[in-house]
């Protein structure tokens, strides 16, 4: 039998097991910590005081990417006859439309989802709005739009719906958390991308994960060095002299 497989090596592999184990296991939970850090801290974000829009960006204005779910707030003016509808959103597991309609600030707007609807159709409105909401990049689906003429559109994209609108748009949207008015009768829609949180959140758990990892191949080289050692034993040196227990005078 093997060296390797005797009853008396049994302990060595054991051990290397269990440690492997908790080493592993202590590594998933800090993952985890770092991970719902990150997740509860994306959710402040998202829940945090809005912001004024105008602190951010203007009508000519690049879109600030490290705001992308940002809450903002602003009032303007809606521009019913430009409102817009978005394909192939889906609420509580039904397909619908998003409801999009600009809203005026100065010579700009911003188009704003004011909700979900299950058909391309949404009660008109008009005169001035305080939106409340998050702030979101121009998207893309890829999709193409195979009747460019109607109101319904594949996506938010800004360049497309700039064919749709009498006016010049924001280089980004917003879907409304909270509107003074327009919501009536849509669903509520939430952010599609989460912002972005510091580096440094949870980086402390995520650094005690890659220690236990890292523990754990230290401790797979030392098995693997034992076992080296039982199967290769070091040969004695023959050039050592052998002690002298009783010496004959």
């Amino acid at each position: 039998m093997p060296i390797l497989l005797k009853p008396a090596a049994w302990g060595a592999h054991l051990l290397m097991l269990v440690c492997v184990a908790i080493a592993f296991g202590m590594g998933m939970w800090q993952w985890s910590v770092w991970h719902n850090d990150r997740v509860d801290a994306q959710h402040t974000l998202v829940d945090a005081d809005p912001v004024a829009l105008a602190s951010l960006m203007g009508g000519d204005s690049a879109f600030p990417g490290d705001k992308i779910g940002q809450p903002v707030t602003f009032t303007g003016s809606w521009i019913d006859a430009d409102t817009m509808y978005v394909s192939h959103k889906r609420h509580q597991g039904h397909s619908g439309f998003w409801v999009v309609t600009p809203v005026r600030l100065g010579a700009s707007a911003i188009p704003v989802v004011r909700g979900w609807s299950a058909h391309a159709a949404a009660d008109p409105v008009t005169g001035r709005a305080t939106v409340t909401g998050w702030l979101e990049p121009s998207e893309d689906t890829g999709a193409a739009d195979v009747h460019p003429r109607d109101r319904v559109i594949t996506s938010m994209r800004i360049a497309s719906m700039t064919q749709h609108v009498s006016t010049d748009l924001y280089s980004g949207f917003v879907i409304a958390r909270e509107v003074s008015t327009g919501a009536s009768g849509l669903a509520k829609v939430g952010p599609t991308k989460q912002p972005d949180v510091s580096g440094f959140t949870g980086l402390r758990n995520l650094l005690y994960s890659l220690q236990w990892w890292v523990f754990i191949v230290l401790i797979v080289f030392i098995w693997w060095r034992w076992c080296q050692d039982q199967l290769h034993p070091p040969e004695p040196d023959p050039g050592a002299v052998e002690p002298v227990d009783n010496l004959t005078p």
